[in-house]
């Protein structure tokens, strides 16, 4: 079964993106571009729900939310 993560991405001033996991607290990764921040996010993902003892299968990260800061 894949588990599906809605992300939230922050592109700041310096061209650097930030992702999060509205649904997991804390969860966020950043990147210089979107492949490396995603991937990092995925694995931040994978980590709390391994930690939380809760993960089930494979992970999936969809619908980006994007904005400037």
């Amino acid at each position: 079964m894949t588990q599906r993560f809605a992300i939230s991405v922050a592109l700041d001033d310096y061209g650097h993106l930030t992702g999060s996991v509205p649904a997991l607290e804390g969860c966020a990764a950043t990147g210089r571009d979107m492949e490396e921040m995603l991937e990092r996010l995925e694995e931040e993902v994978k980590l709390q729900l391994t930690d939380r003892g809760e993960i089930d299968g494979d992970i999936e990260l969809v619908g980006y939310d994007i904005r400037v800061v």
